[in-house]
């Protein structure tokens, strides 16, 4: 694990600092927003600006006026879950690691304050705001050895967590497998919000057939089952709803998301996702 540790540190320090996902995160600054006035609407104001409760008053759409911050204030969260214990060319958890690290580097290379959260049912482990380097060490370690295994990741209590917790506008980087029902929106209209899905190809599209025993990775359950033809293609149909029901929560709530899958190189993918 110490070995795999160094490699995932040197190689998420390697590509931020000789890449350009920094200036990717960087294109984000000014979205730290402090009040300042409301002022008459006018032509190519933004929508979601608009004060709905002075305009109400009857003296035409007012809109807030916001002072842009230098830096930003960025929170990454590592969604623990058993499911992610797994992976056909690497672990789940172990792409989840690296993606974490690529972007704390980024945000403390930027001189952003950098709050990184662990959660499973509740606040597994909270690293408090920071714009020391040295600490991605002990977040990366911290990431790569915890145990996923029967614990399940309750996203009610995060975004109850972040509503509570967060005292000004900040850039959310969700980091998850993402196979549970959702409802982001409370900390979306707030923040800005990146939901970073880290999936295994074999689990949306399974090539067995016959008998098998499985263990559920919350429960520790297990069901021998019969695989065929018609119990796969009914699995990939649930998975492509759930995954098109998430398409359409992320797209009403402005979150942007993307698919980072075990056999991908995390850099390029990350970067993509950050361009879109």
């Amino acid at each position: 694990m110490e070995k795999k540790f160094k490699q995932i540190l040197l190689k998420a320090k390697k590509k931020v600092f000789t890449g350009n996902l920094g200036n990717n995160i960087s294109t984000f600054k000014g979205t730290g927003l402090d009040f300042s006035e409301i002022k008459d609407y006018v032509i190519g104001d933004d929508v979601r600006s608009i004060n709905w409760k002075s305009s109400a008053k009857g003296v035409g759409l007012k809109v807030n006026v916001f002072n842009e911050e230098r830096e930003l204030n960025i929170v990454t969260v590592f969604m623990i879950n058993g499911s992610i214990n797994f992976g056909t060319k690497r672990v789940k958890q172990e792409v989840m690691a690296e993606v974490l690290g690529m972007l704390s580097y980024t945000a403390l290379r930027n001189g952003d304050n950098l709050t990184t959260l662990f959660f499973d049912s509740a606040l597994e482990r909270l690293f408090k705001p920071t714009k020391n380097l040295g600490l991605v060490d002990e977040v990366l370690e911290h990431a790569l050895t915890l145990d996923p295994v029967t614990k399940k990741i309750d996203m009610t209590q995060l975004c109850h967590f972040i509503n509570i917790s967060l005292k000004r506008k900040s850039l959310i980087f969700l980091i998850g497998d993402f196979y549970e029902d959702i409802d982001l929106s409370s900390i979306a209209h707030k923040n800005e919000v990146y939901a970073l899905m880290v999936r295994d190809r074999f689990e949306e599209d399974p090539h067995l057939g016959g008998d098998f025993s499985l263990v559920d990775p919350v429960t520790l359950e297990e069901d021998n089952l019969n695989l065929d033809k018609s119990n796969i293609a009914e699995y990939k149909r649930l998975i492509q709803a759930h995954d098109e029901t998430l398409h359409e929560h992320f797209l009403m709530h402005r979150i942007k998301y993307g698919k980072i899958y075990t056999d991908d190189d995390v850099f390029i993918k990350m970067s993509q996702i950050l361009k879109a």
